[in-house]
């Protein structure tokens, strides 16, 4: 089966126009000032996606290496990066081989719970374990995630129909045996004026996981410091928290 994110890459932008990812590259930078590790200039952005957080990023002054399993997110990102001539680089490949030497980077970050599509906990484990071997000593992971709570009541069985200028796409989220299911329905306007449309349908899977846990398993990979903050705030994230994000080093 095609990965789901190479089949909607093209229009990936398109549908998630309305994400603020200025407010989520503040945030990154906000708390990687809290981590000891001074000044950081190489980072890696984990699961890069088209590179909206990435661009951003670079922007700040930062050198960003982008690492994504899609091959067709990461080469809307590439054009992108042709255009603005920023210091960002991308590369496909697989988080638990993560194929940077020890020490490589002084920040790594992960955004839009992209780590809620690892479904093996020991799978997100060896993903821990890679970032702790080429980061750093005292430089930060941040990274936000869905809580089980979240996916279990606030997505489970919930449609929502969204439009842009040129889609249409219908989100559908059924909880089950732990895992949400998001069947996703896209519909791409090849002619308005005709209503001529291109169809693409696919299915997004996301585990939750419990704060402790995630705590547990970093410390266990050898991060020293985990902190847990409610999403955009500081404020300590809780296991019914929608969105948490952590820092860890």
């Amino acid at each position: 089966m095609e990965n789901p994110f190479t089949l909607i890459a093209e229009y990936y932008d398109e549908v998630m126009q309305k994400v603020n990812y200025e407010e989520w590259a503040r945030y990154i930078k906000t708390l990687f000032s809290m981590a000891p590790l001074k000044p950081i200039k190489t980072v890696l952005d984990l699961a890069s996606g088209t590179g909206n957080i990435s661009t951003r990023m670079a922007a700040y002054g930062y050198e960003i290496f982008g690492l994504d399993y899609s091959l067709g997110m990461l080469k809307v990102a590439r054009k992108k990066i042709e255009e603005k001539s920023l210091p960002v680089f991308f590369i496909q490949g697989n988080f638990r081989r993560i194929p940077f030497r020890e020490h490589t980077f002084d920040g790594v970050y992960s955004t839009f719970d992209s780590l809620n599509n690892i479904l093996d906990a020991d799978e997100l484990s060896d993903t821990f374990q890679q970032v702790r071997r080429i980061l750093r000593n005292g430089g930060p992971f941040v990274f936000d995630l869905n809580t089980e709570w979240s996916l279990k009541t606030e997505w489970d069985n919930l449609t929502r129909v969204e439009e842009t200028a040129k889609t249409i796409s219908i989100w559908k989220s059924r909880y089950l045996n732990g895992i949400s299911y998001l069947y996703f329905t896209l519909f791409v306007k090849i002619d308005p004026e005709k209503d001529h449309y291109k169809r693409i349908s696919t299915v997004f899977r996301e585990r939750g996981y419990e704060p402790s846990e995630i705590k547990t398993m970093l410390k266990r990979n050898g991060f020293e410091k985990v902190f847990i903050f409610d999403h955009f705030t500081l404020n300590p994230g809780k296991s019914r928290s929608s969105r948490v994000t952590y820092l860890a080093y």
